[in-house]
């Protein structure tokens, strides 16, 4: 594990676009996951300004989310899917054709998990897949006790999951999330994880402590080998 501390926002959004660059340039035609929230906001604002400044190409780049809530259409102004093509892929105009993003409202929910481990597959495999980290541990909605082994899903949602949307915007969130699984997310090339935000001292501490809890998700990430972690305002309680 490759460990950075930020001091502000600005700064991460610049170190983890740094990351995401060079992984560009390595493989112009890389597959990104992507997550959503607040963290990864002013990644994306980076992103989008580097690419209208000439200093980034996106226009091989595949792009899938991480995840998204059960029974919500594209079009709702509440999916994952319209967050990312509100902050990423309708800015830059990048070719529908380079992502796969889920259906939340998808009928047959086995189908739509087939379809995109199918997609990850025939892209490639997953080159970086950026991950932000939830209070209960979470990443994706892999929430606490899901098996290492498991592989894209339905996953039920936590209160705390749930919470966490209330609170950003007062909608009740769906219990249900389509998810990558542990062992997809162990699958990718490369993993970035963007450590923000208040009430994640615990998870932090069980990530830190170097040891696999089933308890905590995060740490499930612990065995893979290229893992860089961006922190911001690191408080120097780590074990």
């Amino acid at each position: 594990m490759h460990l950075i501390d930020v001091t502000d926002a600005a700064a991460l959004a610049e170190r983890a676009a740094d990351l995401v660059a060079a992984q560009i340039e390595r493989r112009p035609a890389s597959l990104l996951a992507l997550p959503t929230g607040r963290t990864p906001l002013a990644l994306y604002e980076t992103l989008m300004r580097r690419a209208r400044a000439g200093r980034l190409s996106l226009g091989r780049v595949r792009l899938v989310n991480l995840d998204e809530y059960r029974g919500l259409a594209p079009e709702d102004p509440h999916s994952y899917a319209a967050f990312i093509r509100r902050h990423l892929i309708d800015p830059l105009a990048l070719d529908p054709a380079q992502t796969r993003l889920w259906r939340g409202d998808a009928c047959d929910a086995d189908a739509e998990l087939r379809a995109l481990e199918a997609t990850i597959r025939a892209w490639g495999g997953i080159d970086l897949a950026i991950l932000g980290l939830g209070r209960n541990g979470h990443v994706a909605f892999n929430e606490p006790g899901t098996p290492r082994e498991a592989r894209a899903h339905l996953a039920a949602l936590s209160d705390s999951t749930r919470a966490a949307a209330r609170a950003a915007d007062g909608w009740e969130a769906p219990a249900e999330g389509f998810t990558l699984g542990l062992a997809n997310l162990l699958e990718a090339r490369r993993l970035l994880l963007l450590v923000a935000g208040e009430g994640k001292e615990e998870a932090r501490r069980a990530l830190y402590r170097g040891i696999e809890d089933p308890r905590w998700p995060v740490t499930r990430l612990l065995g893979h080998p290229d893992l860089t972690v961006i922190e911001l305002g690191a408080r120097g309680d780590r074990p």
